[in-house]
């Protein structure tokens, strides 16, 4: 998926506000804006805080072992359904 556009295959849940955090330690997606464009980027929750958005659940992951915050926790949030 680039950045930019939404992967409307995988399912999802509906989204979240900022001001709510997950229950759930894992990946999610959540909502960017880059000038008037929005961009929705695979984030890793570990409990506490945002790591940065990748391109892939996969890269997201890989945010489990080298956790790098992101410097905007406060984004829109959707989890990502089995």
């Amino acid at each position: 998926m680039a950045f930019g556009k939404e992967d409307r295959t995988t399912p999802v849940t509906p989204w979240f506000q900022g001001t709510e955090f997950p229950v759930r330690i894992g990946v999610y997606q959540r909502q960017y804006t880059y000038g008037k464009t929005p961009s929705v980027q695979y984030c890793y929750w570990n409990g506490k805080g945002w790591a940065m958005g990748e391109h892939t659940i996969e890269q997201a992951m890989r945010h489990r072992e080298a956790f790098m915050v992101a410097p905007r926790q406060h984004l829109p949030w959707r989890g990502i359904l089995k």
